[in-house]
């Protein structure tokens, strides 16, 4: 991790920093490992139990300063809204601080629950989260924040993603990297059966733009929390809706029918979704990711990992998605009517 200063002394340095800040008196720090290359740290104060998060330099070059301040000046709308979500701490009109020594960091209430492995969110669970992202869509697209003029991800044409297909595959063969091979010329196929034009009708809007599994917290039958929300702004909402369908519902190269179901009708408690739509929403969230996570560079760490396998699963997939929803809801409807 390039910070310039170790994981102790930074932890030291920020700890000296939020107790002058906050007139805290820090008991004690816990480090959580979870997330790629920021740093967190649970601390409890005299004034009760917080995170601190510290931006990984590196990282925060790809990333606009502004951008993330309206993402965490949203958020704080969202919890005083009633949303699952941490409330920020405010210190001299900023959510964003910056160290004595160039360290960006916040602070936050510190969420309690617990995260819950991809494939294994019972159906309550489900219905819950789908009644708080349908919540989260409202909020964010209330008009607070103004509608722009364009999306951040733009969609490719066929014969672009095509044409990177073959150019991946080329680079295969120069490498000899037969198994990868295997996997671009998967996703190639999957590019030439799709009909692009079901993309016509997606909903640009705000959106979280992060919502996976290790981005939730659970508390029994229910969510408790909706973390990290440094992605936020103006997207697809579809983009959402199918990464945390993927990301919660498959197991062992199965998607939970019945989980993607039970989220249908918690979204539906508080916003509008169609299977049609989710459908779509797996789609494109594969349109999108695929080229991230299929590459001839291997990525390090467990998520990138899970994420190639959720490609390749969709790729497989996806002209069977909508007849596997619709026959879960068929199964439904022959159930209720016994």
């Amino acid at each position: 991790m390039e910070t310039g200063l170790s994981n102790e002394s930074l932890w030291t340095h920020l700890k000296e920093e939020v107790e002058t800040r906050f007139d805290f008196e820090v008991y004690k720090g816990t480090p959580i490992n979870r997330g790629w290359l920021n740093q967190k740290r649970k601390i409890e104060t005299n004034q009760g139990i917080f995170l601190i998060k510290q931006y990984n330099k590196e990282r925060m070059k790809k990333y606009d300063l502004q951008t993330i301040q309206t993402a965490l000046r949203t958020q704080n709308r969202l919890f005083s809204q009633g949303l699952a979500c941490p409330e920020l701490l405010l210190y001299k009109g900023d959510l964003l601080q910056k160290s004595s020594q160039g360290e960006l960091f916040t602070v936050m209430g510190f969420m309690g629950g617990s995260l819950i492995s991809s494939g294994d969110l019972s159906s309550d669970q489900m219905q819950s989260l789908g009644e708080e992202v349908g919540r989260l869509h409202t909020l964010l697209n209330d008009g607070t924040l103004s509608a722009k003029s364009e999306t951040i991800f733009k969609i490719p044409s066929i014969e672009e993603r095509l044409e990177y297909w073959q150019s991946e595959i080329h680079k295969c063969d120069e490498q000899g990297l037969d198994h990868i091979r295997s996997l671009m010329e998967l996703q190639k196929t999957a590019t030439l059966a799709l009909d692009i034009e079901q993309f016509n009708h997606l909903t640009p809007g705000w959106c979280h733009r992060d919502l996976w599994v290790d981005n939730l917290l659970f508390s029994e039958d229910h969510l408790s929390a909706i973390l990290d929300f440094d992605r936020m702004n103006y997207d697809f909402l579809e983009l959402d809706i199918g990464r945390l369908i993927i990301s919660t519902c498959l197991k062992n190269n199965t998607l939970n029918r019945e989980a993607v179901q039970a989220f249908l009708k918690g979204y539906n408690n508080t916003n509008e979704l169609s299977i049609e739509r989710l459908v779509i929403s797996l789609r494109f969230v594969w349109y999108m990711e695929s080229t991230w996570w299929i590459d001839v560079v291997p990525h390090e760490g467990e998520p990138p990992k899970r994420f190639q396998q959720e490609m390749v699963w969709l790729a497989r997939h996806l002209q069977q998605l909508e007849n596997m929803m619709n026959r879960e809801k068929r199964n439904n409807i022959h159930v209720l009517t016994k």
